[in-house]
């Protein structure tokens, strides 16, 4: 009886603190982005310490909550967290790799947010890239007012801003991937910090430095540079939309490649961490550099030059 007294005492507390941190999330300016990190931390919390069934059941009456507290807004927002908060506790449970759970947590939000494309088209007859092409029109308009009034506007100008346009909208896809994994990573690193800290055995990453795409990486993006040039590719066609995309995704990829390189130069060299800082900011301004850094860490295996004797 006490048991289960406790169960339901906890389980409120955790149900009003995922409607608070809800709430705080779209209501509060500013914090509110901050806020929004830590949603799924209650039902995360509430599944490491009882069972399965009674952690649906507080996650459901969290979406009944938040229906009462902020209308049909949050609502839809309460299934998603609450369901992402099951989704992490779950893996901690089954013992899975963090990265396991970063991977399975993406993967999550890009399907959660397909539907939510979905069911704004169909139902609510809204498409959100027709609205976000829309801004990017209007912005285009008021520069080439100013270009004009400058009297500086290229000749070519329509014609390079029909191909930006058309570069902008089929990149959609992978931009909304990248997205979704850096908002993944920023959610899941506090979120597990803060069960350490509260004694909960959750995975680690290893090293960034650590980090090694394996050399298909490689020929693959190549196939896909030399891609134009063994096909005719017009702006609608999926090869095209196939070439955008691959290409930002393996560039990021191959970005990453790079910093990690750099990372472990730094630690292979006992340099100070704000030299790592440094470098990585810098990295970043020139990221052609450092891609190619990536590549020829893949293939070429840069760090058994860095770690000879002569570099330590």
């Amino acid at each position: 009886m006490q048991d289960h007294s406790q169960k339901i005492t906890y389980g409120a507390m955790m149900l009003a603190l995922f409607t608070i941190l809800l709430a705080g999330a779209f209501y509060i300016p500013f914090l509110g982005n901050i806020i929004m990190i830590f949603i799924p931390l209650p039902i995360i919390l509430y599944r490491l310490r009882y069972d399965r069934s009674s952690t649906i059941i507080v996650a459901a009456a969290g979406t009944i909550l938040s229906l009462i507290v902020g209308g049909i807004l949050l609502a839809p927002f309460a299934v998603m967290f609450g369901l992402l908060g099951f989704l992490i506790a779950e893996s901690v449970m089954l013992g899975k790799s963090k990265l396991y759970t970063f991977m399975a947590s993406g993967l999550f939000f890009i399907v959660a947010g397909a539907l939510v494309y979905l069911i704004a088209a169909l139902v609510f007859e809204f498409n959100a890239i027709d609205s976000l092409m829309a801004m990017l029109k209007e912005t285009e308009t008021q520069f080439k007012s100013s270009l004009e009034s400058f009297g500086a506007l290229p000749e070519s100008y329509e014609k390079i801003v029909e191909e930006a346009f058309t570069m902008y909208r089929s990149a959609i896809p992978a931009v909304f991937i990248l997205s979704v994994y850096v908002f993944t990573f920023m959610m899941v690193i506090p979120n597990f910090e803060v069960l350490r800290r509260l004694g909960h055995q959750v995975p680690k990453f290893p090293p960034f430095r650590e980090m090694r795409l394996p050399v298909i990486t490689i020929f693959i993006y190549g196939l896909i540079i030399i891609l134009p040039w063994m096909m005719d590719m017009k702006p609608e066609s999926s090869a095209y939309l196939l070439y955008v995309n691959a290409t930002i995704i393996l560039r990021f990829l191959l970005l990453l490649q790079g910093l990690a390189l750099i990372h472990y130069f730094m630690y292979k060299m006992k340099l100070p961490t704000v030299v790592t800082v440094l470098s990585t900011i810098f990295a970043l301004l020139f990221s052609p550099i450092t891609t190619l850094l990536g590549i020829l860490d893949i293939g070429v295996n840069i760090r058994a030059w860095i770690g000879k004797d002569n570099l330590k």
